[in-house]
């Protein structure tokens, strides 16, 4: 058996080099994510005879999975990824490869510096910018090199980070996604996607998904008018059932409602708008195609996802969805958003359909919306191919210890100049980045009369800058600090101080605090300056180079529901992300790689995430 093996990379003996492959097969290799890149990378690391490999995955195994995440089969789902992964490489490809899996948090305290020195490469296949920026301050820390990989379609990119000598992960400012303010999405909606942000976390969660997960509120006023329509709800579900009665209360008495609300109050209710049209399901019925259906309808090699409905259509789609859901609800209970369930997506498509007619917002297809709704841009297994082949290429060149041989890798939707990659060479450290540069500082303007130390410590601090588990000093003075370490009095002396203003904490304007997070091995030095801002504003300004996302005004909805930042993002496919119009002060932004133009020196993909 052992001759066999050794058989088995004879061609790699010969291609590398006798002391090269040596390394390869001595080293020690960490892959965190067996998704969709994560699933191609370890089969070419244990056939490239990497043999000493440890995978680290939260993440569970989903139906969409198994179209790309080819070490998985339908007998799998709901196992954990790592475990799975794990044996069908050692199953396949080499039984002789000494593989461990780990189906945990590589936020985890037990995956901290100690964890991360063991190893000689890390190498990430991660789906999103939390963990991704964790991974990379364990490797800064530790000084262990990191190749960072991501898809976003068609598009991929990999890149070398070797601490001190190249940037970090967290050097540039990073897109994230794009959050919407509630008022927008309750009462005007300007764009399609705030017809789509409804039907999924309003109409769809309130009448078939958890209620708990219902985050928009109609208004309430006392009137006449409002309660003789409300009162005939009653008389058309009993004559029509359930689901003309959830059409008629959406789409003609929540709307007759938001009307009478703006006359009565005098309030401008809809920003600026023209008003909406209340409809009835009966008027619906009348309206057939209109010139954007019958061009649809034109296009012969359309599916039928890819087709524009009339309005007559779409009403008759939401009622059978409607009724269909409500059967399944009344049988087994709430359902979960699924974009690849058929009724769902039949639902939200109507339902968000319904809503842009209502209010002369052009209509959208069916595939259109579900991108929208599940906030993805399409995973290609042949783009996981090509990252996962590209990432061993770097993974062994480090080893051979050249860093002038190293580059970042860029692959794009279509040909330039004949090249679909391009590689460059690694960038410098950015000396701005708190991260990794000596200063460790960064400043944040902030209201610090109203923001209270909870909201500072979970937005600023855990989502905007990525600490773990901060710790705040004041000159010697703790100011917070969390974890499982801490005894009964000290836990309640920081909860007593956690809905207190920075002010009465001592982190009002000017004050120069330091957080440390001994998960992160990261300390850094903070400027806490006041500022003022409304309530549609980002709540903060934040100096440096670090990845900051927009935090949205209390009540705002983000376009990707609770699934996009939970550490693993538990999401299939890829987070629509764009980035802020301005960069925060101080921030120095890199362009989007272009589709059709080669990536000039500190050019930067669409920042990339698959599952």
């Amino acid at each position: 058996r052992t001759g066999r093996m050794e058989d088995r990379y004879s061609h790699l003996r010969t291609v590398l080099g006798t002391q090269l492959f040596e390394k390869v097969r001595a080293s020690k290799v960490l892959v965190v994510g067996a998704g969709g890149i994560g699933c191609e990378l370890l089969k070419n690391l244990v056939l490239t005879g990497f043999s000493n490999i440890e995978v680290i995955d939260l993440d569970t195994i989903d139906l969409s999975n198994l179209n790309r995440q080819f070490l998985f089969h339908r007998k799998h789902i709901g196992q954990s990824k790592a475990q799975v992964a794990r044996q069908s490489v050692l199953d396949n490809f080499d039984p002789s490869a000494n593989v461990v899996a780990h189906h945990a948090n590589v936020k985890g305290h037990e995956y901290g510096t100690e964890f991360i020195r063991k190893f000689d490469l890390v190498l990430n296949a991660l789906d999103n910018l939390d963990a991704r920026r964790h991974v990379n301050r364990l490797c800064v820390a530790t000084g262990r090199t990191l190749v960072e990989s991501g898809t976003a379609g068609y598009l991929g990119q990999v890149q070398v980070i070797v601490p001190t000598k190249t940037e970090c992960y967290e050097c540039q400012p990073k897109p994230v996604p794009k959050t919407y303010a509630s008022c927008t999405i309750r009462s005007s909606p300007k764009e399609p996607v705030h017809c789509v942000i409804w039907a999924k976390a309003n109409a769809f969660s309130t009448y078939f998904g958890d209620p708990a997960a219902v985050v928009l509120d109609d208004e309430k006023i006392d009137d006449g008018q409002i309660r003789f329509e409300e009162a005939r709800l009653q008389e058309v579900r009993e004559k029509h059932g359930f689901a003309r009665w959830l059409f008629h209360k959406l789409f003609y008495v929540d709307i007759f409602t938001k009307l009478r609300v703006a006359e009565l109050t005098k309030l401008d209710v809809f920003m600026g708008r023209a008003p909406p049209t209340p409809l009835l399901f009966e008027d619906a019925l009348l309206i057939g195609a209109d010139p954007a259906c019958a061009a649809s309808s034109a296009q012969c090699d359309l599916l039928p996802e890819q087709m524009l409905h009339s309005v007559s259509q779409t009403a008759n789609l939401f009622v059978e969805s409607a009724a269909a859901l409500r059967k399944r609800v009344d049988a087994s209970g709430h359902l979960d958003f699924d974009k690849d369930d058929a009724d769902i997506m039949a639902f939200v498509a109507a339902a968000s359909n319904l809503r842009m007619h209502v209010f002369d917002i052009r209509r959208q297809t069916q595939f259109d919306i579900k991108s929208l709704a599940g906030n993805i841009i399409p995973a290609i297994a042949t783009t996981n191919a090509i990252v996962a082949g590209l990432i061993v290429v770097q993974a062994v060149n480090v080893l051979r210890g050249s860093l002038d041989q190293c580059r970042s890798v860029y692959v794009q939707k279509t040909p330039s100049r004949g090249r679909l990659l391009f590689a460059m060479h690694p960038d410098k450290p950015n000396a701005e980045c708190f991260v990794c540069s000596p200063k460790n500082a960064v400043s944040v303007r902030v209201n610090t009369s109203t923001s209270v130390l909870s909201w500072f410590v979970e937005q600023v601090l855990k989502k905007a800058l990525g600490f773990n588990q901060p710790y705040i000093f004041v000159g010697s003075s703790e100011i917070f600090a969390t974890g499982s370490s801490l005894d009964k009095v000290e836990a309640a002396r920081f909860a007593a101080q956690a809905n207190k203003t920075l002010n009465d904490v001592r982190l009002g304007n000017g004050c120069i605090a330091t957080v440390h997070d001994e998960s992160q091995d990261l300390e850094a030095s903070i400027t806490i300056l006041h500022g003022e801002f409304g309530p549609e504003d980002q709540q903060y300004e934040i100096s440096g180079t670090v990845s900051a996302p927009v935090q949205p005004a209390p009540g705002a909805v983000q376009a990707q529901q609770p699934v996009a930042a939970a550490a693993v993002d538990d999401v299939d496919d890829l987070v629509i992300i764009e980035k802020p119009a301005t960069p925060a002060a101080g921030q120095k932004r890199k362009a989007d790689l272009e589709l059709s133009e080669r990536p000039r020196k500190g050019q930067k993909s669409t920042e990339p995430n698959d599952r």
